[in-house]
């Protein structure tokens, strides 16, 4: 099992339940440091089923996290009650089903942090010890850095950004330069997830805003997120892509 000092986090297609386990083990043993699992991927990701986090909590290797989308619907990121509570349920099973954190994100009709539900929600991960990560989101708000300030505040571990607008289509190489600054923003008080088209072509100088970064001296502060850029054709994970992101020097050898 390789293993790096950078922090890659693989999302992985729930909804391939034959190939789930094979391709989390394939991530992990390729360096991958957690697994975040996500149904429906053509609809920006959902919750997946008990049986796909059950599936997938086996094929974890020691040391490693499983992080679960709690997402019911597609579409806009407002939620209501009736959202909310099905939210809620879907984080109690995956605590109970073995998960060590989960993603969520809720946005008030104008595209502001939804306050109130993202604390409920936090609140009810942090009861079963769950680490929390606010998903992409976040891209969706105008005022990025009084966002993090709250999130800081409520309590979240992560933030998933590309740093590019929600629906601009553009990659998290386009964001490079807001990226910098939430990162200094954030002072390392929370965990900038940057996902949005990572691949081996792009890892390196993704990784380098951390490096670049004065208050990135933690190594938990910064982490890539991928998806596209780590599977073959077929569906497979390809374990050379994954090297090849987190180990620049074996991109000659990447097979996508």
């Amino acid at each position: 099992m390789v293993r790096n000092s950078k922090i890659l986090e693989v999302c992985i297609d729930a909804d391939k339940l034959p190939t789930l386990a094979q391709n989390i083990h394939s991530a992990l043993s390729a360096g991958a440091t957690r697994i975040e699992l996500c149904a429906a991927m053509a609809s920006d990701g959902l919750t997946p089923t008990p049986l796909a986090i059950a599936t997938a909590k086996q094929a974890m290797l020691p040391n490693t996290e499983l992080l679960v989308m709690i997402r019911p619907l597609p579409g806009r990121f407002v939620v209501t009650s009736q959202t909310l509570q099905d939210m809620l349920q879907s984080i109690t099973t995956a605590a109970t089903l073995g998960a060590d954190g989960v993603v969520f994100g809720a946005l008030t009709e104008s595209q502001a942090l939804d306050l109130m539900t993202t604390a409920k929600l936090q609140q009810h991960a942090a009861k079963y010890g769950l680490k929390s990560t606010f998903h992409r989101a976040f891209d969706a708000i105008a005022n990025s850095e009084q966002a993090i300030t709250a999130l800081i505040n409520l309590g979240i571990h992560r933030v998933l950004t590309s740093g590019t607008p929600w629906g601009s289509n553009r990659s998290a190489l386009d964001g490079q330069t807001r990226i910098a600054e939430l990162l200094n923003y954030a002072n390392g008080q929370i965990e900038i997830v940057v996902g949005g088209g990572v691949n081996a072509q792009n890892a390196t100088a993704l990784f380098a805003l951390a490096d670049n970064c004065a208050a990135c001296v933690n190594a938990n502060t910064f982490s890539l997120h991928s998806f596209s850029g780590v599977y073959h054709p077929d569906g497979q994970i390809s374990a050379n892509a994954i090297q090849a992101i987190l180990q620049p020097s074996q991109l000659q050898e990447t097979t996508l």
